[in-house]
């Protein structure tokens, strides 16, 4: 395990001292939210939470800066004039801002939402309305982690993300450690301004804990990064969790127990949870339905809240997010309903109709493993060779190990041979089985269709444009199950290195799972490559094929262009075999 800590690494506690006195030197602004409400966001929170309100995040990402502002505007105006609050925004810009502004950035295929080029457009964000804006997507935990913490506090944005993306790769870098080292001075930067509210913000659906198939794992992970910001680095840490979480029990519970947990490390009374996210992996193309499930979701979380007062907003998610980039007017309508249903909240605690046993006998189960796990981490560390006391060593470990390896080592339940990894989860996760799910039926729509001798014996090089693995562990799924040899190619691939891959492997054949809205730039880039290399290759995309194009505000669907580049579009697993009987 040697090639975890490379020779040369930088010295944490040197990276750090430099963000430190990065962060002292700095005058923050002041934002429209603070100046506005005359309160940091942070006693804005505190003072909601222990009058028993339940808070509302919004979360946007629209096409420019000027159309994210104006939108802010009028969903604060929308949201105040039918008496509900949002008080913050979790702002997702394009993934093209974790990378340095420069060639590589001007290089990259933009996907969806805006670009924030330089520090005035984080100023117009945080001055949009008396919504303050946590800057999150692409931020912290990127090679652009330095540059975007100074621009955001400077704007009097203190609330920055996403730490669990220090794993995330990035379009054209591939330099862990100079990842990792920018992350860990960002910290610093934070701690530097930590007394004026400035922190960071995680998200257990993304990152290495996205990978995890025990929810004691997730919860232990928090502790994990908690440890890095807090006790390494000097710096404000909360986390959010929930959109890859449909069972509302473990839900409730995971919520619950990381609250519990992270509370009980800092011995404090601080807000450790940024948010409890809706449901994202239960929506579908039916609005009708979708609202049924924002409902169903909210309830109880708001239930809970009301009694325990952890200060996390909730995050609605839009009905149809699951297509498309939502619309201020989604963004809107699902916030409102979702404060409509609160009204009756009283009413189900006055009829006792919501029994919570079951919940916290999991929450129990969780914490306690929860932090067997972190403890189990801490200690086998150090047996390969790093020191957990260095958080630039300690990061680019966990990034380099990865969610299922870290699990697999570290998990403290039962082994099983026959199970999933070996390991038997206290709660399995809702992804992993609805991955299998899945698999299993797409598996049957194939034999059914007698499609799965199309791709018998063919050699296909498998990988996705994004950091989403779903698709990509589906897609491998099937084609492993019908005789495919598959090449993994893996998460966030840019087009060279699939055509690379393909090259070594010695195929023409390459399925592409996508999501985050580059396709057409990403299958621009492959087409051209491809011809400039003289290497043919018989290319299958599927997953999310929209992106925002020049002139248009919101995504749009772009099969027809890729289908012109002469890319094979698949609308499902299905559409790649019969796509591929014609090769």
């Amino acid at each position: 395990m040697s090639e975890l800590i490379p020779k040369g690494l930088p010295k944490g506690k040197q990276v750090l001292e430099k963000g430190l006195k990065t962060g002292r030197s700095i005058e923050m602004g002041v934002s429209a939210f603070q100046r506005e409400r005359g309160l940091t966001l942070s006693d804005w929170r505190r003072r909601n939470t222990g009058e028993g309100n339940v808070l509302f995040v919004a979360q946007m990402g629209l096409a420019t800066v000027q159309e994210q502002v104006e939108s802010m505007k009028e969903l604060y105006a929308r949201c105040k004039e039918r008496g509900t609050d949002v008080g913050a925004m979790i702002v997702t810009s394009n993934w093209v801002n974790g990378l340095p502004r420069g060639d590589l950035r001007s290089k990259a295929p933009r996907g969806t939402s805006f670009t924030l080029d330089g520090p005035e457009d984080f100023v117009k964000v945080a001055q949009a309305a008396p919504i303050m804006p946590l800057f999150a997507d692409n931020m912290v935990g990127t090679p652009n982690s330095v540059s975007n913490a100074v621009n955001a506090l400077k704007a009097g944005a203190p609330g920055l993300g996403t730490m669990s993306q220090f794993t995330w790769n990035y379009p054209y870098w591939h330099d862990d450690v100079g990842q990792v080292a920018a992350t860990v001075e960002a910290l610093g930067i934070l701690a530097g301004k930590r007394e004026q509210g400035a922190g960071i913000g995680s998200y257990m659906g993304d990152g290495t804990s996205a990978g995890f198939i025990d929810h004691a794992s997730e919860v232990g992970y928090c502790l994990l990064e908690q440890y890095i910001v807090e006790k390494l680095c000097g710096a404000r840490y909360m986390t959010g969790l929930g959109g890859l979480i449909s069972h509302i029990p473990s839900k409730m519970a995971t919520w619950l127990a990381s609250h519990e947990v992270l509370s009980a490390a800092l011995g404090t009374d601080d807000i450790v949870m940024v948010h409890v996210e809706g449901n994202t992996i239960e929506v579908s193309e039916d609005a009708q339905s979708n609202y049924g499930l924002v409902l169903a979701d909210f309830m109880p979380y708001a239930i809970l809240e009301r009694k325990y007062k952890t200060g996390a907003f909730y995050s609605a998610k839009p009905i149809m997010e699951a297509v498309r980039v939502p619309t201020l007017t989604e963004i809107a309508d699902v916030i409102l309903a979702c404060a409509a249903g609160l009204r009756k909240a009283p009413e189900f605690e006055e009829a006792k109709i919501f029994n919570e046993a079951e919940i916290k006998k999991l929450k129990r189960v969780l914490a306690v493993n929860g932090r067997k796990f972190f403890r189990n981490i801490l200690k086998g560390l150090p047996e390969l060779g790093v020191d957990i006391k260095d958080p630039v060593e300690l990061l680019l470990a966990v990034r380099r190990l990865g969610g299922a390896r870290l699990e697999q080592l570290y998990h403290p339940g039962e082994r099983d041979p026959k199970k999933y990894r070996g390991i038997v989860p206290f709660a399995p996760t809702d992804l992993i089985m609805m991955q299998q799910m899945i698999t299993d039926f797409t598996v049957d729509a194939i034999r059914q269709e007698k499609l799965g001798d199309a791709i018998s014996g063919k050699k296909i090089v498998a990988g996705s444009t994004d950091t989403h693995e779903f698709g990509l562990y589906v897609l491998e799924g099937v084609l492993n199950a019908f005789g495919a040899s598959v090449v993994h190619a893996g998460v966030d691939q840019d087009a060279e290195q699939l055509l690379d891959a393909a090259h070594k492997a010695g195929t023409p054949y390459i399925a592409v799972s996508t999501h985050n809205g580059q396709c057409l730039e990403w299958g621009t880039n492959l087409v051209e490559e491809s011809r400039r290399r003289r290497q043919p290759v018989n290319v299958f995309m599927g997953g999310v094929l929209n992106t925002i194009v020049d002139g248009v505000s919101e995504p749009i669907d772009v099969t027809d262009q890729l289908t012109a580049l002469g890319i094979k579009t698949c609308e499902d697993i299905n559409a790649l075999f019969k796509q591929m009987t014609k090769v």
